[in-house]
């Protein structure tokens, strides 16, 4: 690898393989002649999954990462929607010590829209890493205000730009795994809170482009947003339970999200539904944005279910 390379790391499990596929599909499909490695961080994977995973890409490694070491995340610090893969990333740094010295972390639930090359540009050498904020309001957060730190501002840890000579010199996994199993279940945002508590002081934030939250943009943005070309983001993270490769989450990520996925060696799959993970606030949003968009039956259904589930 030349020192040029842009090194990307995902974790995972079985259920979202073919999702970090998808994402590393849109970042090899915008960042053409530019020199990649995909470093994929796995448990509970299996040779054929692991094979197949691999033949999207020879830029793909896999790293199988031993059960035991998720299997000690078994606490209440949990969220619905997320799965023990997130913890994974505590220990990339370390299991990457020695191959390269920087790298970017990404989120399975990403797509890339731009170019990454400026990432090279990007100075983390006295910093323990680049982050973006998890609020576009972000000069005075009320996360880091939750947490008492001694900054003003708290990331998204979906999106970072990792120095791995400065995790390990800060032990950073150590430090976090402790904030994890002493009072994870009484922290919202399990790791990312812990990441943003032992990190303070010692993050780069960098623009929100490198990690824009799908759920910023407003309803009509979010039909037209692939349009705009000078303001599109590098990467649009679509956090929260609404994925795009749910079958009821309709619209334009949705669509990107299966042109990406075509280019997978899952793209035969169909999309999951989200039926069985719905909440009385998806059919509510569902209701909404089916109204709008003129699909009144559709829009109607949606809100029936809503007010059933409330007056259970």
């Amino acid at each position: 690898m030349n020192d040029k390379t842009i090194n990307i790391a995902y974790c995972t499990d079985a259920n979202y393989l073919e999702y970090v596929a998808t994402s590393i599909c849109s970042v090899i499909m915008n960042n053409a002649g530019s020199s990649l490695a995909f470093h994929v961080f796995v448990y509970d994977v299996s040779e054929d999954e692991i094979n197949k995973l691999k033949a999207t890409s020879e830029l793909i490694h896999v790293t199988k990462i031993e059960n035991a070491e998720i299997e000690k995340y078994q606490g209440d610090f949990k969220i619905k929607h997320l799965n023990r893969s997130i913890y994974m990333r505590l220990a990339v740094p370390r299991l990457l010590a020695g191959k390269i010295e920087k790298f970017i972390y990404l989120d399975a639930d990403t797509l890339c829209f731009t170019r990454l090359d400026e990432i090279n540009n990007i100075n983390i050498d006295e910093v323990i890493c680049a982050a973006s904020h998890d609020d576009l309001a972000a000069q005075e957060s009320k996360h880091a205000q939750r947490l008492k730190m001694r900054g003003s501002h708290y990331f998204n840890s979906g999106f970072l730009y990792i120095n791995i000579k400065n995790w390990i010199k800060y032990d950073i996994e150590n430090m976090a795994n402790t904030i994890l199993f002493e009072k994870g279940d009484s922290l919202p945002y399990p790791d990312q809170d812990a990441l943003n508590i032992v990190m303070d002081g010692h993050v780069l934030f960098v623009d929100n482009g490198w990690n824009f939250i799908y759920n910023w943009y407003s309803e009509k943005q979010k039909d037209t947003f692939f349009y705009n070309k000078e303001t599109l983001p590098r990467i649009i993270h679509f956090t929260g339970g609404r994925k795009p490769w749910f079958a009821e989450h309709t619209g334009l990520a949705q669509q990107l999200f299966l042109f990406y996925h075509h280019f997978t060696p899952w793209k035969n799959s169909p999309l999951r539904s989200y039926k069985d993970k719905m909440r009385p606030t998806d059919y509510r949003v569902y209701a909404r944005q089916n109204w709008r968009k003129g699909n009144i039956f559709t829009a109607i259904t949606w809100y029936g279910k809503y007010l059933s589930s409330r007056f259970k």
